[in-house]
């Protein structure tokens, strides 16, 4: 059985004092891949941290080889205040992070503002002699679990193949962002020769068993795939959707008026052409409409939702003015 420590990497921050940042350290006792496992880099981003409390005795029973090292609050301040980013206040949209979006981060500065800081105190303790790394996010729930590899990286690819997540979407290479360059936890792995799979389960400021679900089986497979734990992959309820070589529909509301999804449907699901996914009940003379898929296939997104649906209840609410997003309808070419 691998041994499992609870450490802490120290950020020495301008506003938050001397920040212990808790993280899990799996040793196997043999060679073999060093795995870093990143969450809540966003303080909305919550569900990654419950994935790893799962994931952890279960590698500490099964790991063979390497070492696994697991961040599950890697932006604690942010967690703290319950918003994506130190500098969040109400409604204040999601890039207008005023430097302060962790994953824009990475390596991190010592000096730097205090979200540089963390960044560089987990990097310094975690990153520098990984070799893999797994960084769990979460979107909103309106769009389901995705992942997002680096199309330019085999290994990266790779470990979107076995993550068996419903949805995957590959990512171009993106220049640097001039002038002070910008890096993601997962660009800064890929780019130097090293590997990086960024995956978003679906729910902010929440937990969702199903979501759970399908984020530890993600992270044992990818554990699996790298010859770490013994196993066979558990494959998907369904085909991953490879979103770069998938047919796109969106349906949007034909009136103004309060849309209610239809029973039972979740984001992910599977659902027939003309079957009905909601219904929308006009504020003017009191009609509903029911709302169809216009084709087979499955539910990418799903429920009335409008920018800064991540910082904004209103942005959320279920009431469609003519032409808003009601759902994405997506298939296989």
């Amino acid at each position: 059985m691998a041994t499992v420590e609870v450490k802490h990497a120290i950020a020495n921050t301008m506003d938050y004092g001397a920040v212990r940042i808790p993280y899990w350290q799996i040793e196997s006792g043999q060679d073999g891949p060093r795995l870093l496992i990143t969450c809540a880099q966003h303080g909305n981003e919550v569900q990654g941290a419950e994935v790893m409390r799962r994931f952890v005795p279960m590698a500490a029973r099964g790991l063979k080889k390497g070492q696994i090292s697991i961040a599950p609050f890697c932006n604690k301040p942010a967690l703290w205040k319950r918003r994506p980013h130190i500098s969040t206040t109400p409604e204040r949209p999601y890039a207008d992070d005023a430097g302060h979006n962790m994953n824009r981060t990475w390596p991190g500065k010592a000096e730097g503002n205090d979200t540089e800081r963390l960044s560089a105190a987990i990097y310094a303790a975690l990153g520098e002699k990984a070799t893999h790394n797994i960084d769990i996010h979460c979107w909103e729930r309106f769009t389901g679990a995705t992942a997002l590899p680096r199309k330019d990286r085999p290994m990266s690819m790779d470990m979107a193949k076995v993550c068996a997540l419903p949805f995957s979407n590959p990512r171009e290479v993106k220049p640097a962002t001039p002038p002070a360059p910008t890096m993601t936890i997962g660009a800064l792995f890929n780019d130097s020769g090293r590997a990086s799979l960024t995956f978003e389960l679906s729910g902010q400021y929440i937990i969702y068993e199903r979501e759970v679900r399908w984020g530890l089986r993600a992270a044992l497979n990818i554990v699996k795939f790298l010859g770490m734990m013994e196993g066979a992959i558990e494959p998907p309820e369904r085909p991953t959707v490879w979103l770069d070589n998938a047919e796109q529909v969106k349906v949007t509301a034909p009136s103004n008026g309060l849309f209610a999804r239809a029973a039972g449907l979740l984001t992910a699901d599977a659902v027939e052409q003309g079957q009905v996914i909601g219904y929308l009940l006009s504020d003017d003379d009191l009609s509903t409409t029911e709302i169809k898929s216009p084709i087979s296939g499955f539910l990418h997104s799903y429920d009335c939702s409008r920018a800064s649906s991540d910082v904004s209840l209103a942005s959320q609410h279920p009431y469609a003015s003519q032409g808003d997003r009601l759902a994405t309808v997506v298939r296989p070419k």
